[in-house]
């Protein structure tokens, strides 16, 4: 699969700021549909400290056929970075693993659910958004909530639904599976709030085990390493 180079990944804060300013204009939230998708794209990531300013980022791309969820393909990619830990430039540690993953696939999803915030205000711009315009695909972000979006209004049944400002549709809190925390759904690129929703419907499905959906809507924070061999005394029997 083909990505699109839009910019240096060494730069500055400054300098990475500047750019999400100038790429936030070609974002595309209205008035666009994903019809009779058959392919999408999950990306989940992973992240570890590799140092005192790098971290380590694994992102894993699998891409599933569309009802039944069938796994087609899954790419995975490690990439280091030493982009200083900044709210709201996330892109710049992220993207790249993102972008090694993606471009290790044979085939073009129809969309995209990322790890990740897309559009969720006036001036936001998310690393889901980024990987949208990467790709030029339409793309959905989905996150865990913050404590103060948790919302007693919002209906316990799947697919209920809240928009998080009133009087936009930048994105919102979604009862994905009965009973359990929302997550956030923002439209990332080419793609409106209402089609991010119904398709993040199809992507995670009714059927998913609450401890699943707990680890998609809450990662660990870091790579799991293999679990330690636990060992065990054994008496042995005395010679007589």
């Amino acid at each position: 699969m083909k990505t699109h180079q839009l910019h240096s990944w060494d730069v500055s804060v400054e300098q990475a700021r500047a750019i999400q300013k100038n790429l936030r204009a070609w974002i595309v939230t209205e008035g666009q549909s994903c019809r009779n998708p058959r392919l999408m794209a999950r990306i989940e990531l992973a992240c570890a400290r590799s140092g005192p300013e790098a971290i380590t980022v694994q992102a894993c791309v699998s891409v599933k056929a569309l009802p039944s969820l069938q796994l087609l393909e899954r790419k995975v990619a490690l990439r280091h970075s030493s982009f200083p830990d900044t709210p709201g430039l996330a892109a710049f540690c992220k993207a790249p693993a993102i972008v090694a993953a993606l471009e290790k696939l044979a085939r073009v999803p129809d969309f995209i659910v990322c790890d990740g915030r897309g559009i969720t205000g006036a001036d936001s711009f998310g690393l889901a958004s980024h990987i949208g315009l990467i790709t030029n695909l339409p793309t959905i972000g989905i996150c865990g909530p913050k404590p103060r979006q948790l919302s007693d209004v919002l209906g316990p049944q799947r697919a209920a639904w809240l928009p998080l400002q009133e009087s936009v549709r930048y994105a919102a809190l979604v009862r994905v599976i009965d009973g359990l925390d929302p997550l956030v759904v923002s439209p990332a690129h080419r793609m409106d709030l209402e089609t991010a929703i119904q398709l993040t419907l199809a992507a995670i499905p009714a059927t998913t085990s609450a401890r699943e959906y707990q680890q998609l809507l809450y990662p660990e924070a870091g790579i799991r390493p293999p679990a330690p061999v636990k060992l065990q005394m054994i008496q042995g029997r005395r010679k007589g």
